[in-house]
């Protein structure tokens, strides 16, 4: 899978090995959640480098291209590259099918954006490929983490009064994430392949204002008014989103011109080809509840409207080893971290009536125990991974993420703070805090892994006298 650390395929990944297929997934740097699935092979390498495409689908029968380059100017140019090494590799290779979601193709007769022009290029390109390409067509992904969907939510979140430029008429088709993954993944169990474009549409049609609407109805929100914007920009706006959300600038200009289309049905529905879910399509409404709720930090876009920072450091313990020091956190261990600047924290969290930063731990952490200033989400001793809410009084909700990953003779360390902002106050914590934060979560990394290199280094190996014993005990 090519794009397999992006939004889509972050997701994919896990329910294609639930469903028993062994995934080779390529990604443009490590990524700890990947890596700790069973059946999953872990690929760093870039889609425009051919020879390591090459390595990457060798033996593969279904290759997923999920690769989307609009953080990067010349992204168009970046993806045509992409798309022609796959059509090459992939036949060289022997793979049976080429799977990939693009845009949905304009009907209003326009100038396609850059945006969408790019996506309907990299879907010809592999059509015609030798090997069949199965190119599903989606408007708009209704999920947590959708960069599309993060834009138009936040105008219903922002306030009553909602800016209304002329694209708000637009129709598009929203279809919720859990049908397109489940698409996917019939993709790769159908018996023969199919070479062609389909539609991958939600039940409803409707406009972009109209969507704002009901992402403020779900939210139990009143209804938005709309106020004329004759005067919109996109490059503009685009600036804006960069500040206010967590989608980049140069993500959401480009998304935001292809918001100037119509994008609903032009080709065949995906039906035609693939089986619906057995329950039938999900409503938009229960697409939207969805992706609006809090869920754990599993993509690496984090939860809807989140911020991320990822660390990763290598460490000479074994992962076992590693883990035990990342489950003894907190309480008399401490936090590996800056004293000074951490106490200072807690004293501030005491003095705005949160709870400070040492409330004690239970001897051996599981889901809802107390660790000082946090609550234990999730505890996963199978895959090593631990997830802390903290409780300190802040903007939004923060979720720490710690994994101990085997790697060679040692082991890797991966850290992942989420953040998720409450409106504008929490945007601004974020952004005014970064600099402290960056350099607390640096050292917590740092000191982690050298106190388990430390621990490792020290435990005296079993002399002459403890194995009999030991012997005798078996």
């Amino acid at each position: 899978m090519l794009g397999a650390g992006g939004y889509l395929g972050s997701q994919l990944v896990p329910v294609l090995v639930r469903h028993g297929h062994r995934v080779t997934a390529v990604v443009r740097k490590p990524d700890a959640g990947l890596a700790a699935l069973r059946g999953v092979e872990l690929f760093v390498a870039d889609a425009t480098d051919e020879a390591a495409v090459r390595r990457a689908v060798s033996g593969a029968d279904t290759v997923y291209y999920l690769v989307h380059s609009l953080a990067v100017a010349n992204f168009a140019e970046v993806d045509r590259v992409a798309a022609n090494v796959l059509a090459r590799v992939a036949a060289d290779a022997g793979v049976r099918q080429i799977v990939y979601v693009g845009g949905t193709r304009p009907v209003d007769g326009r100038v396609p954006s850059t945006h969408l022009a790019s996506r309907a290029e990299v879907g010809d390109i592999l059509t015609r490929a030798p090997v069949p390409a199965l190119v599903l067509q989606a408007s708009m992904i209704v999920g947590a983490g959708s960069a599309s969907f993060e834009l138009l939510s936040r105008f219903a979140g922002q306030g009553p009064l909602v800016p209304y430029p002329s694209w708000m008429n637009h129709r598009s088709a929203p279809v919720a994430v859990s049908d397109v993954l489940h698409y996917l993944v019939a993709a790769a169990e159908r018996p023969d392949p199919v070479n062609g474009v389909f539609d991958l549409s939600g039940p409803e049609e409707l406009t972009y204002f109209r969507l704002v609407q009901r992402c403020a109805r779900v939210a139990g929100l009143r209804t938005r008014l709309p106020v004329p914007a004759p005067l919109w920009s996109h490059r503009l706006a685009g600036h804006l989103a960069g500040a206010l959300t967590p989608v980049p600038a140069a993500v959401a200009k480009a998304l935001f011109a292809s918001l100037d289309h119509d994008l609903v049905a032009s080709a065949r529905p995906v039906t035609d080809v693939l089986p619906p879910p057995a329950e039938g399509p999900s409503s938009l409404d229960k697409a939207i509840r969805r992706a609006t709720a809090t869920p754990e930090p599993r993509s690496p876009a984090g939860p809807q409207g989140s911020y991320v920072d990822d660390r990763s450091a290598a460490c000479a313990a074994s992962a076992d080893e590693l883990w035990r020091v990342i489950t003894g956190i907190g309480g008399e261990q401490g936090w590996h971290n800056v004293p000074l600047l951490w106490a200072a924290r807690g004293a501030l969290d005491h003095l705005v009536g949160g709870v400070g930063l040492y409330r004690g731990r239970a001897a051996e952490l599981k889901a809802g125990d107390v660790v000082d200033f946090c609550t234990v989400r999730v505890r996963d001793d199978e895959r090593r991974r631990l997830v802390l809410r903290a409780d300190l009084r802040t903007p939004g909700e923060t979720l720490l993420e710690l994994t101990a990953v085997a790697a060679g003779t040692g082991s890797r360390y991966h850290q992942r703070i989420v953040f998720i902002p409450e409106g504008v106050a929490g945007r601004l914590y974020w952004r005014l805090q970064k600099p402290v934060h960056d350099l607390v979560f640096a050292v917590m990394a740092h000191n982690i892994t050298a106190h388990a290199s430390r621990v490792r280094a020290v435990r005296p190996s079993p002399g002459p006298a403890d194995r009999p014993a030991r012997a005798q005990r078996r």
